[in-house]
Parts: structure tokens; sequence; C-alpha cells
């Protein structure tokens, strides 16, 4: 109510135990008879999941000072409280457009204030426009950083003690919403977060300088490639994780394989191999001849554990990659049947790129030239453009890969990879 000549003063609504509205009163009365009245909080989160965490400044009459992880406000005299959410996610950061989805409606009670709370989430990743008389300063924090302030918070009194205590346990839930990826690679430990995203940690320090490049180089390549592919971000650095939105699809199974889809892949291998340059230009992105060292390894190592008959034949496949690795065009280097997915039928999707470098393209022939359907392999070399040359390195690829789970079995991951790897060496060997 305002009464011409006399100052604005802020009517609130009133709500009775059981939630329900039952009259209005003015702000100050309400403070200081600690009335039970309404209140919002809108928790903002981006597309990674993170949270916006924000400082109240230090005029705020209840809890100056303090972090809170939800934007909200005093529900006025006869405002809707969903109105009023949109109306306070607008006033403190800037946020307006995005769609709220209820999370719960529940009173919190302490010395200071008591109110029923409209509780809300929403998703946005745009620019966050602070209001400077309630909002000092705020940034996106991952649930783990939060989650993990938040046990300390009743000891140091940094955040707001309602919004923990409304909604703590929905974060903690959120936070808990993580399954290991059934089949985990060499490399990386990986899990599915909340059902929307894959999380990634490193095994090795030399790994997590991989991921690093994957999470600058796919923001640059995704939007060249025709099918669709993960591009991370760097989420916590300690330990370093990394995060994207999972690609859609489920593993293909190499025998149901069709010429639609060689088409499809075909397309993918030409877009990727020809990227220019810009695209890699100051990732970081290794070079295959990066990796000769592990090809003299393998001469020393695995080439005795060969019988007698296969180790010329061996040697010289080594001698011809190492050749071969000395070519920059942009290639996945592990494209095998886990990494390629499927959607509605057809082939939708390229994953784990932690073996993404410069090298020899026809590295990325080899599989699905060799261990798929020949209508597949046709077309896909068809549509490629494939030249001989590339398809016999491509062959010579295939008869390699073997050899890097025995590497991998020799340098710690353990002697069942040596077994099957040597079998598998002799077998593609001895296949030519």
């Amino acid at each position: 109510m305002c009464i011409p000549g006399l100052p604005h003063v802020e009517q609130v609504q009133l709500y009775d135990d059981l939630g329900r509205p039952t009259g209005t009163t003015d702000r100050r009365r309400m403070r200081t008879e600690n009335l039970t009245h309404a209140a919002t909080a809108v928790v903002l989160r981006d597309s990674l999941g993170r949270v916006f965490v924000h400082r109240r400044t230090d005029t705020k009459d209840v809890y100056p000072g303090r972090l809170d992880f939800a934007a909200g406000g005093v529900v006025d005299a006869g405002e809707d409280p969903q109105h009023a959410a949109v109306r306070e996610l607008a006033e403190e950061l800037g946020v307006t457009g995005v769609p709220l989805e209820p999370i719960r409606v529940a009173r919190y009670t302490d010395d200071h204030t008591d109110y029923w709370g409209h509780c809300f989430t929403a998703t946005y990743d745009g620019p966050v426009r602070l209001q400077p008389e309630e909002v000092a300063e705020g940034a996106w924090w991952s649930l783990d950083r939060l989650v993990a302030a938040l046990e300390t918070a009743p000891e140091d009194g940094s955040f707001m003690p309602d919004t923990a205590g409304l909604l703590g346990d929905w974060l903690r839930e959120r936070l808990a919403d993580r399954v290991p990826v059934a089949t985990q690679g060499w490399d990386s430990l990986a899990e599915s977060v909340e059902g929307t995203w894959l999380d990634r940690t490193a095994r090795r320090p030399d790994v997590a300088h991989r991921l690093e490049i994957e999470s600058r180089l796919m923001p640059r390549l995704a939007p060249i490639l025709p099918l669709a592919v993960p591009v991370p971000v760097l989420l916590d650095t300690d330990p370093p994780r990394f995060r994207h939105p999972m690609v859609a699809g489920t593993p293909i199974v190499p025998a149901r394989l069709t010429t639609d889809d060689g088409e499809r892949v075909g397309g993918f291998l030409r877009a990727l191999h020809d990227a220019p340059a810009d695209v890699w230009d100051g990732t970081g992105i290794a070079h295959d001849a990066d990796r000769l060292p592990q090809l003299d390894e393998m001469a020393k190592r695995v080439v005795p554990m060969l019988p007698h008959d296969l180790r010329a034949p061996g040697l010289a496949l080594l001698d011809r990659c190492r050749d071969a690795s000395h070519r920059t065009v942009l290639r996945h280097g592990d494209l095998g049947p886990d990494h390629l997915l499927v959607t509605d039928g057809r082939v939708s999707g390229v994953i784990d790129w932690t073996d993404v470098a410069l090298g020899d393209p026809a590295l990325d022939l080899s599989w699905l030239v060799h261990r798929t359907p020949r209508e597949f392999a046709d077309t896909l070399t068809s549509t490629y453009g494939a030249t001989d040359d590339e398809l016999g390195r491509g062959r010579d690829w295939h008869r390699l890969g073997p050899w890097w789970e025995v590497h991998h079995g020799l340098t710690g991951g353990g002697p069942e990879f040596v077994t099957s790897g040597l079998e598998g060496a002799r077998e593609r060997l001895r296949s030519t």
C-alpha cells in the first residue's frame, strides 16, 4: 500500500502454520516480530550442473555478507510465489526468460526469520548481472565444492542457514547421483552424473594433460563435424575433472552396421581429416611422432616375445608405422565399437577423444575397414575417398593394434593384457 505524500512502505504476505495466506503487514513489522511469511529460493545451474553462488551485500537486513546458493526474497502482499521467484531471479542476478522447475515447499524457522520457502531450480548459460544493492559478487561452483563448503558452514557461519536448511539435502542428493560407467578405459575413470553428464578423471598425469588438450580442441572441432561429439570442460582442478553433456546413443553392434552408416562415418572421417590447422593451433596437441619411443620399446620388448618366424615381419611392421607417424593430419586414434554410438538405428556420435593427435589419417581406417561388415567398409572407403596407399597403411595400423595391448600390460596394466595382446599380434601377423 502506498499513501500519497508518505514514504512507500513495502507490504509482505503473511502465512499461517499450514502455509496459507492470512493477511499482510509491512516488512519492518514482519522482521521485528519474526512473523511467518513466504519467501522464494531459486537454485541457478548451468548446462554443466554448476551452481551460481553469490555473496550478499553487507547492507542486507538479514544475514548480511553471507554466501548463498539461491536467488530469492520475500513474497509481496498478494503475490504468487512463483511470480515472486521469477521477479527475484531477475532483480538479483539479471536472469530472465528461463523456466523454473519446482523443488519443494517447506518451512524454515530460526531466531531471525520464519517463512514458507517456495524452492525452484533453473538452468541458464547466459551472462549474470548482479544487483549491486543486494549481491556483492558471485561465481559458478561445482556441486562437489559447494557441498564440501556447506559441511563447514555451521562452524564458520559463511552460508545462509535457511538456504542450507531448505536445500542442502537436495544438493547432496544431486551430488550422490553418480554411476561408474560399465566399461572403463585404460586412461580415465568415467562416471555418469545425474544421468545427464559424463565426468572423467585421469588415471595418470600424462592423461590429465591429454584431457586438457581435448577440452581446448573439441569446442573448435565439434561445429565442423557431421556427427555428435563430446565437448568437455575443466570442472575442478584438484584433481583435474572434466565434464561434458552425455552424447546420445548406445555403442554400435558391428554386425548391424549398414551402407548408410558407412556413408555417415566416411563423411565424418573426411571432415575430421580435412580440419584446417586453425582448429588445433594453440591447443598443445601431440604428434604421433612423439610416440616413436614407444614403437622402439616394442621392438625391444614385444618382438622377442613373438615366435621366431614372426619377428622379422614384426620389425618390418614397426618400421612402416614409424614412417607413417610423421604425417600431420588431425585423427581420432581409437575408433572402435565402444566409441561409435548409434541412435534410432543409425550411427550418430563419436566419443572418447583422449588419443586425438596429429598423425596418419589411415590409423582411423584400421578397425573400421578390417573389423566391420564388407558392405559398410566398402561404402565408408568410397565416401571417404581412401587411396590404395591409405588402405595399406590402415592395414598396418590394424596389425599393430594388439601390440598396444601388450605394451599396456608390460607398463603396469597386468599380465592378462600381455597374454591377450600377444595372441592378437600373432593372429594378425599371420593373416597377411
